[in-house]
């Protein structure tokens, strides 16, 4: 069996390396974007106002009173906001622990089964989040289901008292 030439070696690791840089750069960039996307929208729904200007088909704006419901609505979207940007955060610290182990080490095969098991657990707790948020929406959407019963009720109730 013959053994592979330290310049086959050398180029085997530059191109993963090359690799492995690129893909940083690119976690890196959409790391950014989100953080910085997150916290545009966390200003731009943070007028918690008791009234809102929305305009209307002559392009003017009529002042409207914002309910509770649509600031609750507006508080859940920028918590949801916040809970990304922390997200972020802490993808791009794992990113700088990544990036300082490859430094010290600069052991691939370690690194590789480190990301491999650190995705796995990212993929386990994506499925638990994504189960918590279908268990939301449908607790939300019962919610909403509800409330429109006892509202619609309570309009036939009073249109039928005053026939």
């Amino acid at each position: 069996m013959q053994r592979p030439t330290t310049t086959t070696t050398t180029a085997t690791q530059n191109i993963f390396f090359s690799n492995l840089e690129e893909d940083l750069n690119k976690k890196l960039d959409n790391e950014i974007e989100q953080l910085t996307t997150s916290f545009r929208d966390i200003v731009k729904e943070s007028g918690f106002y008791a009234s809102a200007r929305i305009p209307n088909r002559d392009n003017d704006s009529r002042e409207v009173e914002k309910d509770e419901y649509r600031n609750a609505l507006d508080e859940y979207v920028c918590e949801l906001r916040a809970a990304n940007m922390i997200r972020a955060c802490e993808n791009l610290l794992t990113l700088t622990h990544d990036l300082k182990t490859t430094l010290l080490l600069n052991d691939t095969q370690t690194l590789m089964q480190l990301r491999e098991s650190r995705k796995n657990a990212l993929n386990a707790r994506t499925q638990k989040i994504k189960h918590k948020i279908i268990q939301l929406n449908d607790a939300v959407s019962e919610a909403i289901w509800e409330m429109e019963c006892v509202l619609g009720g309570s309009q036939v109730r009073s249109g039928n008292s005053t026939i």
